[in-house]
């Protein structure tokens, strides 16, 4: 598509007091407060898992000890994939726009970037209950994780349920129940606590009282210790009952940048037509279930 002086002809002459519509504030990046950003140089990554050894065997007074194998664990691929963007304006367009307007058009498309870096990564989460998979193979939450030594472990709640104090501290004590690979218990923390918009409030309410949420007892609210800073807050989170945990599993999260987004113009010598673009190259998903904790909601 191409801009012409019949697209906005109100902007060739002089009267117009403001243009409105294409700029707003946005909010601050958010997926990188919760995806491990790393840089690559290649059109894919991969990440490998590996196992430690199980638990040691009974040996007997003379005997030899039981030798173990270690196990080659599963593998995530990240490809990546280019996004892009761009506009065309006509050299008479550019000529007589009266309001500098044709000139916002990179920070426009700067911000369409932006919105898509967000949207992609975010969808990690809003599919992660299906679609969405982990290096296991499973969707991202799952009830049944497969261990490479043998077993499962879940990274949601037995039973869905909405957010609350008592459900927050469920999935608390689940995240210190997880093990390794070989079903060796690890030492795993909750860390952020991210919700969609509509539960902003109640995030709020759990995480800023020092005492039980909605009650007149003076028990100790033990989720606000566990919990670093406010929850983060996510508009591009689509299910308005969903919540997650991030951890502090490292390789869970992830996000692999391939080029930054680079923002370009070049005129068509035939048609003197001004054309504007931006591009980048980035992958995002999951490696290490261990990572995050979900909940639908009930």
């Amino acid at each position: 598509m191409t801009t012409s002086t019949g697209n906005f002809a109100e902007l060739l002459w002089p009267g117009i007091k403001e243009i409105f519509g294409h700029e707003y504030s946005s909010y601050e990046p958010l997926y990188e407060k919760i995806f491990e950003k790393k840089t690559s140089d290649k059109a894919y990554e991969k990440e490998q898992g590996v196992t430690g050894y199980p638990l040691a065997g009974l040996k007997d007074q003379g005997a030899a000890v039981s030798f173990f194998d270690l196990l080659q664990g599963f593998q995530k691929e990240y490809v990546n994939v280019t996004y892009g963007a761009g506009g065309v304006v006509t050299r008479e367009m550019y000529e007589d726009d009266q309001y500098n307007f044709i000139n916002q058009i990179p920070r426009m498309l700067a911000r369409s970037m932006r919105e898509t870096m967000e949207t992609t990564h975010f969808n990690v989460l809003n599919n992660g209950f299906s679609s969405e998979t982990a290096a296991d193979g499973s969707s991202v939450f799952n009830a049944t994780h497969s261990l490479v030594g043998g077993g499962t472990f879940r990274n949601q709640l037995q039973t869905s349920a909405d957010l609350t104090e008592t459900s927050l501290e469920q999935a608390c004590i689940d995240i210190s129940d997880f093990v390794d690979d070989q079903n060796l218990k690890i030492r795993v923390f909750p860390r952020k606590l991210i919700v969609p918009t509509a539960l902003q409030f109640v995030a709020a309410k759990i995480l800023e009282t020092t005492q039980k949420v909605g009650s007149a007892d003076n028990d100790v609210n033990v989720v606000r210790g566990m919990i670093q800073g406010d929850a983060i807050v996510s508009p591009y989170l689509t299910d308005s009952d969903a919540w997650f945990i991030g951890t502090d599993c490292p390789n869970g999260l992830v996000c692999y940048e391939r080029r930054a987004a680079d923002l370009a113009r070049d005129n068509e010598f035939a048609t003197e037509n001004l054309q504007f673009k931006v591009t980048a190259r980035w992958s995002q998903g999951v490696t290490d279930p261990r990572g995050i904790f979900g909940s639908p909601g009930a």
